[in-house]
């Protein structure tokens, strides 16, 4: 591994198995490398804070999980002013956790989508009158499939709405028979994909609804790679795991998560998608630090 002199902070609160595999990796090549966590953020002196200056303190920060909107930003002023590179800059999108950012972004840059609408409210009438009788809903901020449901008739949406445990809500049109991928990315490049098979009892293929995952077919490889490498050029993405779905052979996105996990990536895809996730952190620190000379 290459250019390890650089110290790396990742500001997460989590300590989930792609964290621990990151570590794991770190260690073994003598990079310094640690998890910042915080209790809480001192907004009136969030420049001088012990956190702050704990972070400032690395080569390179990547922001995995945690802080967001106006916190971010206020971080990512901070570490140019201390010309500090960071992955994953969502900063100079504010909203780019929520599928409706999303949504839009992916409008701008023309990339093929599902058809998706927001609606003010819970009015089956009115949503499917464009999504037709059968449409998905989903928390405008969410991830593993919690909140996502299949929607046939207003009873139903109307059930849900009783239940529900978010503010804002996304339609989107429900093609049936599409199969789902994802993309893992590394800068503007596609390095890594599988195919998310959906169990019986549920249209989720998320891992956490038990769903499952097999290799991506030979035929669809360069594809897919190629499409999730464009949505993180166009998001502005250093390192995410790109939702697709595949509709008669074509591409079409779903979403784009800033801070994937890869549990069973490698096996299933035969990359090495934590060393190369690690070694793309460091040359990134390696550019930065070496570009004017």
């Amino acid at each position: 591994m290459e250019h390890t002199q650089y110290s790396i902070g990742v500001i997460t609160n989590l300590n989930g198995p792609s964290m621990q595999d990151l570590q794991a990796m770190a260690a073994r090549h003598d990079i310094q490398f640690e998890q910042i966590t915080f209790t809480h953020i001192d907004l009136a002196d969030f420049a001088s804070s012990a956190l702050v200056q704990k972070i400032c303190s690395y080569d390179i920060v990547y922001y995995r999980t945690g802080m967001r909107g106006p916190i971010i930003k206020e971080l990512s002023y901070i570490l140019r002013q201390k010309n500090i590179p960071y992955i994953n800059g969502v900063a100079r999108h504010a909203y780019m956790h929520q599928k409706t950012r999303q949504s839009l972004l992916a409008g701008r840059y023309g990339i093929p989508q599902p058809k998706s609408i927001y609606v003010g409210g819970f009015n089956y009438a009115r949503v499917r009158e464009v999504l037709g009788d059968t449409f998905v809903i989903k928390p405008d901020d969410g991830s593993k499939g919690n909140g996502v449901a299949l929607i046939h008739s207003s009873e139903e949406l109307e059930a849900f709405r009783a239940h529900k445990k978010k503010d804002a809500y996304l339609y989107q049109e429900f093609i049936e028979g599409a199969d789902e991928y994802r993309v893992y990315t590394l800068g503007n490049k596609g390095v890594a994909s599988y195919k998310k098979i959906p169990s019986k009892n549920d249209f989720r293929a998320n891992l956490h609804t038990g769903g499952q995952i097999v290799p991506t077919e030979e035929k669809y490889k360069d594809m897919l790679l190629d499409f999730g490498g464009l949505v993180a050029e166009k998001f502005g993405a250093d390192i995410s795991g790109v939702d697709i779905l595949l509709q008669n052979g074509k591409p079409l996105f779903l979403e784009l998560n800033w801070q994937p996990g890869w549990e069973k990536l490698d096996a299933v895809a035969g990359s090495n998608y934590c060393r190369d996730t690690l070694q793309y952190i460091l040359n990134k620190a390696h550019h930065h630090y070496t570009r004017d000379h």
